[in-house]
């Protein structure tokens, strides 16, 4: 149903997937306590639904002393900046979301050169989830970043020059942890 606000877990956090409706059988979910938690629960064949925190994926590129970053052009957080990052697709591999994230946030084809971190994030309105984050280099060292998709400027930044505004907990967490590994 459109314009319903999204229905709250039992932990207080949006859950764009908690259904109204059985995915088995159709018939209409009851809420009853299930591993420690209120849960739909169908009464006609009796499905548990369990609530999953969302999967990203982003890339790490260093260049000259500094990290790639976009800047969001649209909500939640709109103008604010972050890694070139983007949703796991269901049935997709993380580390082929983060490439096809770099590329379609800043047209750049890149290979992943390893992994940096997991993060936790709570601050997203859709719903909480974890940040992969891979370290990234360009296939074409000498490329430019464009910003593309859900970005409206790319640019490069120095660890002691990081925007103020950087969207989402798990960036947050990602670029303080990589300004700590370069000192």
């Amino acid at each position: 149903m459109t314009g319903q606000p999204p229905l709250l877990d039992p932990s207080g956090y949006p859950d764009p997937g908690r259904p109204r409706f059985c995915a088995q059988c159709g018939g209409p979910m009851a809420e009853e306590e299930r591993s420690g938690r209120r849960r739909p629960v169908c009464p006609r064949c009796g499905w548990v639904y369990y609530a999953k925190n969302a999967l990203g994926a982003a890339v790490l590129i260093e260049r000259d002393g500094g990290v790639l970053l976009v800047q969001r052009a649209h909500e939640p957080y709109a103008g604010g900046w972050m890694l070139p990052a983007g949703f796991v697709e269901y049935g997709e591999d993380a580390e082929g979301s983060a490439v096809r994230e770099a590329h379609e946030e800043c047209a750049l084809d890149v290979r992943l050169t390893g992994f940096f971190g997991a993060y936790f994030g709570t601050d997203d309105p859709r719903q909480p989830s974890y940040l992969l984050v891979y370290h990234a280099e360009p296939l074409d060292p000498q490329a430019e970043p464009v910003a593309g998709d859900d970005a409206c400027d790319a640019g490069w930044f120095a660890a002691d020059q990081l925007p103020e505004n950087i969207a989402f907990q798990a960036h947050r967490q990602a670029l303080t942890d990589w300004q700590a590994r370069r000192t």
